[in-house]
């Protein structure tokens, strides 16, 4: 007799793999197969609905047909075991890289990346933005010895393709098709809304460097050797403002 885990497995294969090998453990009234069929698409479907609106720019770019197949192919490669649906797709970037077909569009792979750093934005934990306050009264070294980290939220994507472009007009380029040139993004949520903003590459150099652990002074010098006219202090003010900034664990401010 098989095992419940024996007959999940055949079961989950079965759905995602295309195998019948579970139709042997289900009753027999004649019309299993047709059920399990039926059962099988509207699962297929629920999935390609999910990693559509996950991936509109992907979709776009591919169009529905060709994005349908990727799918497709996708589910049977990497079946989903989040515990709901929303939290599945991550790997789908990492498969576009390695799918063949695909390889004439080296860029759908960052595009994917965008897509899915704003889908996961959506579910990211909160986190109390770091304010202006906490910078008042600091001392020049104390403010350049700080520590900021990015809220959970946010992501950093660095990418030889010009992704904020090619995510902004992916209904022209779909049919134009796009040229080579690096471009970095950063998506957030710090309120409700996620943002993705295009940065300049000292403003990349400063968040990529607080993002690693870096301090405030190291990121200051980081931006200014990718760029010495770089204005530090407005670009690191306009995103404490917009409040990308969070205390890290172990600095977090003591209550009175």
């Amino acid at each position: 007799m098989s095992t419940l885990l024996e007959i999940q497995s055949r079961f989950a294969a079965g759905v995602f793999q295309g195998s019948d090998g579970i139709l042997s453990d289900l009753a027999d009234d004649g019309r299993q197969a047709a059920r399990f069929e039926v059962y099988r698409n509207n699962t297929h479907a629920s999935i390609l609905e999910v990693l559509a609106d996950a991936f509109p720019t992907v979709q776009t770019l591919l169009g529905e047909s060709l994005f349908t197949r990727l799918v497709t192919a996708f589910i049977r490669h990497a079946p989903s075991r989040a515990n709901h649906l929303l939290d599945y797709g991550a790997e789908l970037p990492d498969f576009i890289a390695l799918s063949e077909p695909l390889a004439d569009r080296p860029w759908l792979v960052d595009a994917a990346r965008l897509d899915w750093a704003r889908n996961a934005a959506y579910g990211a934990a909160e986190a109390a933005p770091m304010g202006a306050d906490a910078l008042q009264g600091l001392t020049a070294e104390a403010l350049l010895a700080l520590r900021p980290a990015l809220v959970p939220s946010a992501t950093l994507l660095n990418s030889d393709w010009p992704i904020h472009t090619i995510w902004m007009n992916a209904d022209a380029l779909a049919e134009s098709g796009v040229a080579p040139r690096a471009e970095a993004v950063l998506t957030a949520r710090p309120a409700m809304q996620v943002e993705t903003i295009l940065l300049h590459p000292a403003e990349r150099a400063l968040l990529q460097t607080l993002q690693d652990g870096g301090t405030l002074g190291e990121a200051a010098v980081a931006a200014q050797q990718t760029d010495p006219a770089f204005d530090l202090m407005t670009a690191f003010a306009g995103h404490l403002s917009a409040g990308i900034f969070t205390h890290r664990k172990n600095e977090e401010p003591k209550e009175n």
